[in-house]
């Protein structure tokens, strides 16, 4: 039995389905199990990371976990052994290499050392940019045939949450992957402004990029994310390094796929932005 964290999300989604896929049995961590329109033969369990007693039912049972951070790790990985786990496979960030003092960096490698000392198996999986974070654009998309954000011209190899999860499933369904650290990414920069155009491509309409400012895009993201977070996530979109930038053959090593483009995450999403 495999316990999926954030099983409605964009990783835990894909993840889940691909163990199903392949016949392996798996749990779905929710807070909400009645809201989670999860398929009939999907186990769904109640459970909070923030109360790790309330795990328990959770991981009764359970061989391996797909965690992400949640600010508890410790209390959560502790509750994880007393209950038999051997594997844990964490949802981490290129951040932590890239960028440790940022508040992103710090958060994720608290959340590794806390995997870490708990004893078990543990393997690490650290992407940089999501290709579905362009997921934010679908409201402009609806309005009109423009996109607008800062940094029109600078790529960054955007991930396939499917790929992420292809090595999550690898890693937690196969030997000789403990103690690895995977950094993930697509297989090429993709800007902006082609993103843009993928999208358009995927839907058959003819979008626009519109480059906005990075200060209007700071005052509109300050709405619904805390400063910190909104400065960390400007500075690495306007200013990557050159770790942030390179292609990584990483799934491909992994998994034996080489990794999606940012087109095919269009095609396979077109329904978000109609």
């Amino acid at each position: 039995m495999i316990l999926v964290a954030g099983a409605t999300g964009n990783v835990g989604g894909e993840l889940l389905r691909q163990l199903r896929a392949e016949g392996v049995p798996v749990r779905a961590l929710t807070r909400n199990p009645g809201r989670a329109a999860l398929p009939a033969d999907v186990d769904v369990v109640g459970g909070d990371f923030a109360t790790p007693e309330s795990l328990v039912k959770a991981f009764s049972g359970v061989e391996a976990c797909f965690l992400m951070m949640s600010g508890n790790e410790t209390a959560v990985v502790e509750e994880a052994a007393r209950a038999g786990v051997r594997r844990i496979v964490l949802l981490s960030s290129v951040a932590v290499e890239t960028r440790p003092e940022s508040l992103i960096g710090r958060v994720h490698r608290e959340a590794e050392r806390a995997v870490e000392e708990s004893g078990l198996e543990w393997t690490f999986l650290r992407p940089g940019q999501f290709a579905s974070n362009t997921r934010a654009w679908a409201p402009q998309i609806a309005e009109g045939d423009v996109v607008r954000t800062p940094f029109a011209r600078v790529g960054l190899p955007a991930i396939h949450p499917g790929d992420i999860a292809a090595v999550a499933r690898t890693a937690l369904t196969r030997e000789g992957h403990a103690g690895a650290v995977y950094p993930l990414s697509g297989p090429r920069p993709i800007t902006p402004v082609e993103q843009v155009a993928a999208i358009g491509e995927a839907i058959g309409r003819k979008l626009r990029h519109e480059e906005i400012t990075p200060e209007r895009a700071e005052k509109e993201m300050s709405a619904y994310m805390p400063a910190e977070i909104v400065a960390a996530t400007l500075d690495f979109l306007g200013r990557p390094t050159e770790t942030e930038v390179r292609a990584l053959p990483t799934v491909e090593t992994v998994t034996g796929k080489p990794a999606r483009t940012f087109a095919q995450w269009a095609r396979d999403n077109a329904g978000l932005f109609r």
